[in-house]
């Protein structure tokens, strides 16, 4: 009898003994599990392959392999799938737009005053910021936090959350500067930040056109808002309805968020155009500002003491 043949019989003796037994004590559902189990052992460990050249030496160490019986204890732990996690989410946004709503909801007429743009307080730097909490009402605050979140929900995926907030609150910063020089008058809400982020994703596309996906419809979508935006605001201010837009916020935050975000967003595919971009993006944002800042100092210098247009209370 051959060192193979031998070694067949051990192992079948060993299976039979072992077995047996086991399947005694087990219910009928760990039998037939014990059973799958054996036939993967046989197949994982053929004697053919750990003897392949048939010798002496390879059978003996084939001999000495041992085969671990696995224990019915154990139980399989398997992970289970992430399905929603802050990655995915607009955590950035969405905390904003909750501090907005919070803001409407106990804020008290003299605190808005305090809080909102007023031309002839110039100088109140925190004005230049919180102006976009107050709101003129449920309306005007519904429909900012909706259309920000919906214009920054795919930026913060693929750009994070920094970048977005970044362009978010410089594009509220000079779009209040720019209405402030070019139509002086007390303007509230947040329209400005969302106009930036509107723009930013044209800024994206110009950057990653070729990893983003859906990037046509992304594209005629943004022109498709731009077109009505541009629409509503000519017919709302010939109307001379009061509260007035102010659509010298809107275009100087829009415009922010197109050069801020060449500047700021990152690029999966750097090019030679990339550095372009950026360099674009930069100086056009910084002439903005050293503008802006010129003409505020003007009419400042220059203006009335304690003038302003009370006509209207304009609505960003």
């Amino acid at each position: 009898m051959s060192c193979i043949s031998r070694l067949r019989m051990r192992r079948s003796s060993a299976y039979g003994s072992f077995v047996p037994k086991l399947l005694e004590q087990k219910s009928p559902e760990e039998r037939l599990w014990s059973c799958k189990m054996e036939r993967k052992l046989e197949a994982k460990i053929p004697i053919e392959a750990a003897s392949p050249l048939g010798t002496l030496e390879s059978s003996m160490d084939a001999e000495n392999v041992l085969v671990k019986p696995c224990s019915f204890n154990q139980t399989c732990t398997r992970q289970k799938p992430k399905w929603h996690t802050f990655r995915v989410l607009p955590i950035a946004i969405l905390t904003v737009s909750s501090c907005q709503i919070g803001f409407h909801l106990y804020s008290t007429p003299s605190f808005n005053k305090l809080l909102r743009f007023e031309p002839n307080k110039r100088l109140e730097v925190w004005r230049y910021f919180t102006y976009m909490l107050v709101h003129d009402g449920w309306s005007h605050l519904a429909l900012n936090v909706v259309m920000q979140c919906i214009f920054a929900a795919l930026l913060e995926i693929s750009q994070g959350r920094l970048r977005v907030l970044t362009i978010y609150v410089l594009g509220g910063v000079t779009g209040i500067l720019g209405a402030a020089c070019l139509h002086p008058d007390l303007v509230v809400g947040a329209s400005a930040g969302g106009y930036s982020l509107l723009l930013s994703n044209v800024a994206d596309l110009v950057l990653n056109f070729h990893t983003i996906n859906y990037r046509i419809y992304r594209a005629i979508s943004i022109s498709t808002l731009i077109i009505f935006d541009v629409i509503y605001d000519i017919v709302h201010i010939y109307s001379s309805r009061e509260p007035q837009v102010s659509w010298q916020a809107h275009f100087f935050g829009g415009l922010t968020g197109l050069f801020l975000g060449l500047v700021v967003f990152k690029c999966n595919k750097p090019t030679k155009s990339t550095r372009v971009f950026f360099c674009l993006g930069l100086t056009l944002y910084f002439i903005f500002i050293a503008s802006f800042i010129v003409l505020m100092a003007q009419i400042e210098k220059c203006g009335t003491k304690g003038l302003i247009r009370r006509q209207f209370v304009y609505l960003c």
